[in-house]
């Protein structure tokens, strides 16, 4: 499996075994790798929608423009098309993510791009229900987990609600990455909590699986069985006083909390150099 570090610029490769498979160093901000059938992976980063070679080449696909100086592109998955969904972030110059300063963005399977959402804060987690007809998406800021209507064919969002409000401001913790079980269940990794939270579709929290770290960032079923729920996490923010209490933190988890996951969508997008 991959994973990124943002910030670091870094992507990498883990087994489930805790093995270490390498790592890449892209040069710029990247929220996201998204295997590609080529063998190559998409990446979402700070200048748009890039490749990154079996060579480890970096190439940017698809430059994006923002109304904001400094910015970048965080979490992403493909639906079940194969189109590319991924949320930028604004940031502010105290370096935090600046209000209503970022986008939700469409890569087509043609590769061209389409800008789905304004105004939004925080871009993070997304995935379908089961039957594709639901796209859950979250705002960070905006404190909970929404739900669109969703057409498959086209790739059209519809009425959007909330389903999930998480009862604190985001200065305490917030939803980041989330992911959906066979059962429709949304589960949602909670930033300065030390939890990943299971709600049903209908937004109801099922139980609290704990971690031994302050900043979650995400969540994926993955193994042959898609029944291991592997969970990253951030060190970043966290003072040094504090990380005696959370050696861990900047950490890879998993465990297998009794449900199975939906396979990942193949990427179809149309790669261009």
């Amino acid at each position: 499996m991959s994973w990124v570090e943002i910030f670091d610029g870094r992507v990498n490769w883990l087994g489930l075994d805790g093995s270490q498979r390498g790592s890449v160093e892209v040069g710029r901000r990247v929220g996201a790798a998204v295997p590609v059938a080529d063998g190559s992976l998409l990446l979402a980063t700070d200048e748009g929608f890039a490749r990154l070679g079996d060579d480890d080449a970096y190439t940017l696909l698809v430059p994006l423009s923002e109304d904001v100086s400094d910015w970048f592109l965080n979490d992403a998955k493909c639906d079940t098309h194969g189109r590319l969904w991924a949320g930028t972030v604004g940031v502010n110059e105290r370096g935090l993510a600046a209000e209503g300063a970022g986008a939700l963005y469409c890569l087509d399977t043609d590769g061209r791009v389409r800008r789905v959402l304004g105004g939004v804060s925080l871009s993070n987690g997304m995935d379908w229900s089961p039957d594709g007809g639901t796209f859950y998406y979250v705002d960070s800021r905006s404190g909970g987990i929404d739900a669109f209507a969703f057409d498959v064919e086209t790739g059209s969002l519809g009425a959007r609600r909330r389903i999930v409000e998480l009862g604190f401001p985001p200065e305490v913790g917030f939803v980041d990455g989330l992911c959906v079980d066979t059962d429709g269940g949304i589960w949602a990794a909670v930033w300065g909590t030390g939890e990943v939270r299971p709600y049903s579709p209908a937004g109801v929290l099922d139980r609290i699986v704990r971690v031994p770290v302050t900043q979650p960032t995400s969540c994926v079923f993955a193994g042959e069985a898609l029944d291991v729920l592997v969970i990253t996490s951030a060190r970043r923010g966290i003072l040094p006083a504090e990380l005696g209490s959370q050696p861990h933190a900047g950490s890879v988890f998993c465990c297998r909390p009794g449900a199975t996951g939906l396979p990942p969508s193949p990427c179809r997008v149309e790669l261009r150099p």
